[in-house]
Formats: C-alpha cells, structure tokens, sequence
C-alpha cells in the first residue's frame, strides 16, 4: 500500500459521511458477544463504523480503530459515547500485550501482501488474551463481482486494480479454504464457512462473497 491508498480510503469515508449501515452477521456470536458484555471490544480496521454501531446500539463497549482519520471523524460525529484510535495495521499495533478477549476484524483484512498479512496475524494473536476470540470476514475467490480475478496479479490471488480514480489503484487478497487456514491458523483453531453479504450501500449494490471465520486463541 502507498499513500495514494490512504488517501483512497479518506475520500471514501467523505463520500459516506453518515450514520452506516449494518448487517446482522454478528447475531450468530451472540454467546461469544455476551461473554464478553463487560470487556472492551476492539473494531480493527473498523471503517466507517458500521460493526462499532451494531454494539453501540446493544450497549457493548468498543475501541474503533482505522488508519483513515476520515473514518474515524465519523464514527465520532454519528456514533454517540464512541471511543477511537488511529492505528496503522501495516505497522506493530499499539496495544498491549493480551489485552482483548474479543476482537472484530471486518472486511480489513484481505488488502496486504503475504508478509504484511503475517505480520498483522502475529500482532492479533500477541494482543489477544489466551482463549480470546477473533471473527472476522474477508473476501473469496468466489467474490466475482468485487474483483475476484481482475488487475495486475502481485501473488497468488492478490492483485494490484486498475486505477479509476487518480490513486494509483489498490491490493485486493481473494482467500482460499486454504489461505484463511494458513493466515488465521497463525492466531490459533479456526472455523471458516463461505458466506455472502448485502448492505443497502452503493457499493455493496451486489452480494459479496465472503470467508466467516472464527479463531481462538491457542
């Protein structure tokens, strides 16, 4: 990722500078959400905020952090009582150690080369407690109408899109069964099923197909 990336994601955050909108696919962890009713829920790479208002509303408490200030300025703008932090995933998170027993990592995941997307595992599982638990959803091989197969290959189903809008084009990772074992069973035991998604959004005018995937920590 280049500048240029940020700066992508700021002018997508401008462009949707309102309250987000949800999908209830957390409804499925509400036993894992209960335990951890009492305990800081940490939102990677949170973007506008569309999981950090599905517990606002439910009365969970939640740390929002993103690398576009854009982003967060919203969330804290829309979302009432909302507690946000800048951080960088490309670089070593600036948490402590064993600090969350639950984290969200939604539709973040899945833009980083091979060794970033290690590197990013490794600081998940360091800021997890032992026992914790993360959920998260990243795109699939399967996700056609989001650029599966599309743009200048970098890696094996990693890909560099064609720039539509001045920014140089962004990485897109395209998961396989085989990819979320190998990256996520970095964390610890994984269970993974392919799903799909549909937001009243623009962008997600169409399903996304997606990898659901729950990790706890070793």
């Amino acid at each position: 990722m280049n500048d240029g990336y940020v700066g992508m994601w700021d002018s997508w955050a401008k462009k949707r500078s309102s309250l987000p909108v949800y999908d209830l696919w957390l409804d499925e962890y509400k036993d894992i959400l209960e335990e951890n009713k009492d305990s800081e829920i940490l939102d990677l790479g949170c973007g506008n905020g569309a999981n950090t208002l599905y517990f606002s509303e439910r009365g969970y408490k939640v740390l929002s952090c993103d690398f576009s200030k854009e982003a967060l300025a919203n969330i804290e703008k829309y979302i009432p009582n909302t507690k946000t932090m800048y951080l960088d995933m490309r670089n070593n998170f600036p948490i402590e150690d064993n600090k969350y027993s639950l984290i969200i990592a939604d539709l973040c995941l899945h833009y980083f080369d091979n060794e970033t997307t290690i590197k990013i595992m490794n600081e998940i599982k360091r800021i997890l407690k032992n026992g914790g638990v993360l959920l998260a959803r990243v795109a699939t091989i399967n996700d056609f109408n989001f650029g599966a197969g599309k743009g200048k290959m970098l890696e094996e189903n990693y890909y560099l899109t064609d720039d539509n809008d001045g920014t140089g084009g962004y990485t897109k990772r395209f998961f396989t069964l085989e990819d979320v074992n190998k990256y996520f069973g970095i964390i610890g035991k994984v269970e993974a099923k392919e799903t799909s998604m549909l937001r009243d959004e623009e962008e997600y005018s169409k399903p996304k197909v997606l990898y659901q995937i729950k990790v706890e920590k070793d």
